[in-house]
């Protein structure tokens, strides 16, 4: 069962992250834990393993010259932690502005993440938390405001 604990190593990991500290983003994560990123991202799939996880963060952390993610919400509900995030960042290069919303939920185990579904959809993630078996959608609909 999550408790408030939980939901703080969760959150401590976006702060670290946040700071540029990849290892401390990376500290909640069991040996044999899993990431589901959205099927919506360039990158969706599934990451095994904290070395797998660390080299996709990086890859998407290296995607930005600006990055910021802030937590709007922390829902607790058995043993996961949902988070609701709203990202805000400049792509490198590109100088592209992003502004937008989604949600992680953290499987946890004795403190440390064994999986994490990510959802493009924050109301996705909210079902999810309370849903026998969470799983990120395997395709999502990805809405983009008329030009």
């Amino acid at each position: 069962m999550a408790d408030s604990r939980d939901a703080e190593i969760v959150r401590s990991a976006y702060e670290a992250l946040n700071a540029g500290d990849a290892e401390g983003a990376l500290a909640p994560l069991a040996a044999d834990a899993e990431w589901h990123e959205s099927a919506a991202m360039p990158d969706g799939g599934v990451y095994r393993g904290p070395e797998a996880i660390g080299a996709f963060l990086g890859s998407f952390m290296e995607s930005w010259d600006h990055i910021r993610q802030e937590i709007e919400d922390t829902v607790v509900s058995g043993d996961r932690v949902g988070l609701f995030i709203h990202l805000r960042a400049r792509g490198r290069g590109s100088g592209i502005v992003v502004d937008r919303r989604y949600a992680h939920v953290w499987t946890m185990r004795d403190g440390h993440a064994v999986r994490v579904d990510a959802y493009d959809e924050p109301a996705d993630a909210r079902e999810a938390l309370v849903a026998e078996t969470p799983q990120a959608p395997a395709s999502t609909t990805v809405k983009r405001n008329a030009e």
